[in-house]
């Protein structure tokens, strides 16, 4: 008999210590559910934030909650300061001054000094791969101490005074602080652990405004730091899930307060409801028409002028996904009505020409590709005589000229940042003819950012490359979310969420 009541104590023990810990698990999961926590659902989480090279948009908005940079891009594409307080750019535009602020700090509460941020520029040159970092190859000895000729301290123009961080360009260069605005330029210490966060988070201090609180392959939880605002949110559970209908499914019943780009059938639903959030992203579409003997300029200015009207047609209906271009390369150029109208105008003269019976487009396969190919191919079945056939591919074969020489059409992704049309039209350069380059070339040695008036002119006025949308960011939000805006690189700033 006692044998039996000793057995019975042990169980009940047993289960009065194994419903303590559940009770610990469930004070934790309602503290990620609370007012002050928003739980987002992503299709990945990355636990190598070392470099960006593999990383999505998304997952490059971690490095952005966990890290500042000397400046930063606002909602409104314009380059503000961030760890630096002021900004002195020499009368050559070769040499900037970033004085830094007094108030940042890491997230142990030490402060972020000139000699961490220059430590972490030397580290950058180490870790990141070249293709992330060309702004910072522009420095005066950069490109040597990244091949090994030289030490950082003695060789490459990045120094520290008391107060600010002091850097030289070989030549000057426009579009150097707009590039210091992307996530690999935040200043992480230890750059290298940042490669497995798995095993290092807890180790790594960060100057962002939050730090991660715990991390595993499928969830990652950020904490607001110390020094952070009082109105930021205090915690960010982040999910992963197989794709946006999961997500989307979640959401539904309150597990998620966060979707990034939710299916279109979802749209105008979550429109109605004051659930969705609209912000323009920097990715927009442009259309290459080859210059084939059978498309002369009047068959490539009416093609044109037809996907526009397929895609205007469809943005009727689904007025959420992207914005139409009108004629202007750049979202911002949209406000300089005289060009627009006057573009309308000319991309509506009527001319005569053999209309084929098919008209072919090449694109990379991606999901913005393969809805847009779809558009223009629906539009045209049901208003002209005309068939597209599309083929969408992979990168390595979408870069292969004789590939694309075999079609009337090709859809060209492209970042339209204004702030850097040297990179933007030299991407363009394969498709360019003979005449553009030496344009292109013209501007280029010009070095200003507005100096690529008349190689914009020749390529709309010919018909060659002609801007189609810019796209949209579309984001489901619980109602625990009023405000949530993306930078000018596209990046969620965690801490404008309201």
């Amino acid at each position: 008999m006692k044998r039996y009541i000793f057995l019975i104590v042990m169980l009940l023990l047993t289960v009065i210590f194994c419903f303590s810990f559940i009770g610990k698990d469930t004070s934790k999961a309602s503290d990620i559910n609370s007012e002050q926590s928003l739980i987002y659902g992503v299709d990945d989480i990355s636990t190598d934030l070392r470099s960006v090279t593999n990383l999505s948009k998304r997952q490059e908005d971690i490095i952005c909650a966990l890290s500042k940079g000397l400046v930063s891009k606002n909602a409104q594409n314009k380059i503000v300061p961030s760890l630096a307080s002021d900004i002195k750019e020499d009368s050559e535009g070769i040499q900037y001054e970033f004085k830094i602020r007094d108030d940042v700090f890491w997230s142990d509460g030490s402060k972020i000094t000139p000699n961490d941020i220059v430590e972490f520029f030397k580290e950058l040159l180490k870790e990141e791969d070249e293709e992330n970092i060309k702004a910072l190859l522009d420095v005066y000895g950069a490109k040597d101490f990244k091949a090994g000729k030289t030490t950082f301290e003695k060789g490459v123009a990045i120094s520290a005074t008391n107060d600010a961080v002091i850097i030289r360009l070989n030549t000057k260069n426009n579009n150097f602080l707009s590039e210091l605005t992307k996530p690999q330029y935040r200043v992480r210490k230890y750059l290298i652990m940042w490669g497995n966060m798995k095993n290092n988070y807890k180790k790594l201090i960060y100057s962002g405004d939050f730090s991660i609180d715990s991390i595993n392959d499928d969830s990652m939880v950020l904490k607001k730091n110390q020094n952070s605002s009082d109105d930021i949110i205090s915690n960010i559970n982040i999910l992963k899930d197989e794709n946006v209908e999961l997500s989307m499914a979640c959401y539904e019943v309150n597990q998620r307060d966060i979707v990034i780009d939710p299916p279109e059938t979802e749209l105008s639903k979550l429109d109605e409801e004051g659930k969705l959030i609209t912000e323009p992203k920097i990715d927009a579409t442009y259309l290459y028409i080859s210059n084939k003997e059978n498309l002369p300029v009047q068959a490539r200015r009416e093609i044109y002028n037809d996907v526009c009207k397929a895609v205007a047609s469809y943005k009727n209906t689904n007025n959420k996904t992207f914005e139409l271009a009108e004629g202007s390369y750049f979202r911002e150029d949209k406000e300089n009505l005289t060009k627009v109208q006057a573009r309308k105008v000319s991309s509506n003269k009527i001319g005569t020409w053999k209309k084929p019976d098919i008209l072919t487009i090449l694109g990379e396969d991606n999901d913005k590709n393969r809805s847009m190919c779809r558009i223009i191919q629906d539009w045209f079945k049901n208003n002209t005589n005309i068939t597209i056939k599309y083929s969408l591919v992979k990168e390595s074969e979408f870069k292969d000229d004789e590939l694309r020489n075999r079609y009337d059409m090709v859809l060209i992704n492209n970042d339209a940042d204004i702030l850097n049309k040297a990179t933007f039209y030299s991407s363009f350069q394969s498709y360019l003819t003979g005449d553009q380059v030496k344009l292109l070339k013209k501007a280029g040695d010009d070095k200003k950012n507005d100096s690529y008036g008349e190689l914009e002119e020749s390529l709309f006025n010919d018909y060659d490359i002609l801007p189609l949308v810019f796209y949209n960011e579309n984001i489901a939000i619980s109602s625990k979310v009023s405000q949530l805006n993306l930078d000018g690189n596209g990046n969620i700033d965690f801490t404008t969420i309201k």
